[in-house]
């Protein structure tokens, strides 16, 4: 049996990915990426950093390209598809959600009506927590992209860390829940 980590190459699937139970289940990473620009939407990484990441952590990984602008029903046909085309039986789906309801939500509604267990290995952990496993985890979260509003607070390729979140502007979520920013995992010693 296979455990699918949704993969976006920053902080959150890194954070699910501490949390699994490794020994358990192998697990393979699973990123959706814009197909005309081979990154992936929101966290604006190459697709070529995300098969860094996956060689760096040890794991196998499946791509599933989208259109851009991307509705729904086509993100959740190709990701099935792609799902079904793998050579192993998957029976459960890992994100990194922390506290978005609306998309955890959506993901239970239309995946486990497909027959997947779900799991949410961060979900609403305190942020103290999430911090400190963080900084206990080889290598380095940057920052990649910043939705414009915050372009004057937030600097892409400053460090996520505890004092980056405490420089946060009032209304940042500090893990970026609401796309106020996107991370990308530098792997490491």
């Amino acid at each position: 049996m296979k455990t699918l980590l949704f993969w976006s190459g920053g902080k959150d699937s890194l954070l699910a990915r501490h949390y699994l139970d490794l020994s358990s289940d192998e697990v393979i990473l699973l990123t959706t990426y814009d197909e005309e620009e081979a990154i992936v939407p929101h966290q604006q990484i190459p697709l070529k950093v995300i098969q860094r990441q996956a060689v760096a952590f040890g794991h196998m990984s499946t791509v599933v390209p989208l259109p851009d602008p991307c509705p729904n029903t086509i993100y959740l046909e190709r990701v099935v598809a792609a799902i079904s085309a793998l050579p192993w039986q998957i029976n459960t789906l890992v994100f990194g959600d922390w506290k978005n309801r609306e998309i955890r939500t959506w993901r239970e509604k239309v995946l486990e009506k497909r027959g997947f267990n779900l799991r949410f290995p961060i979900w609403d952990r305190p942020i103290d927590e999430l911090l400190t496993t963080l900084q206990q985890l080889p290598g380095r979260i940057v920052i990649q992209a910043v939705q414009p509003e915050w372009n004057d607070s937030i600097e892409i390729s400053a460090e996520y860390n505890r004092e980056f979140v405490r420089q946060l502007p009032e209304g940042v979520d500090p893990m970026g829940e609401n796309g106020e920013f996107h991370t990308c995992v530098v792997p490491g010693q």
